[in-house]
């Protein structure tokens, strides 16, 4: 595999929300591409904020899925695209919450990896999770 590959989810002016530390988050739009290499979020406000938020401050990076998309997983009760390839895998952060999905790679030298949630009802097409918030990663299956 090549260094770090890009993600579509992580390009600029995708919904996000950063999820702190300390519990609570902030929803925006990324400003610039992002990659498990970055060692800092760049977002935007509806209010006009510039956010430049270190990623050791935060817990995790949910990339929000299109609202039509969403509505429509819903209503047939599946995904409309195919699962993610990777490894399925139960993520426990610090805190205690627990998510599964599928990574597909995860390099000790990156701030973390992305995390393909693969159930209907997530609102989440991609979560990066930075790797100092992780309690417990779990490869299932």
């Amino acid at each position: 595999m090549e260094n770090s590959p890009k993600v579509p989810a992580a390009s600029a002016g995708n919904e996000v929300v950063l999820r702190y530390r300390d519990g609570h988050l902030t929803r925006c739009r990324l400003t610039r591409e992002f990659t498990p290499l970055d060692f800092a979020v760049e977002a935007g406000t509806d209010d006009g904020e510039t956010l430049q938020v270190n990623i050791s401050d935060l817990k995790a990076v949910f990339f929000i899925k299109d609202p039509r998309r969403r509505e429509a997983e819903m209503q047939i009760g599946a995904e409309v695209d195919d699962p993610p390839a990777g490894a399925p895998a139960r993520v426990e952060f610090f805190d205690g919450e627990i998510v599964h999905g599928r990574v597909q790679e995860y390099r000790m030298e990156n701030s973390g990896f992305f995390l393909y949630p693969t159930s209907t009802e997530s609102n989440n097409e991609v979560i990066f999770v930075v790797a100092r918030a992780i309690n417990t990663l779990s490869l299932e299956g």
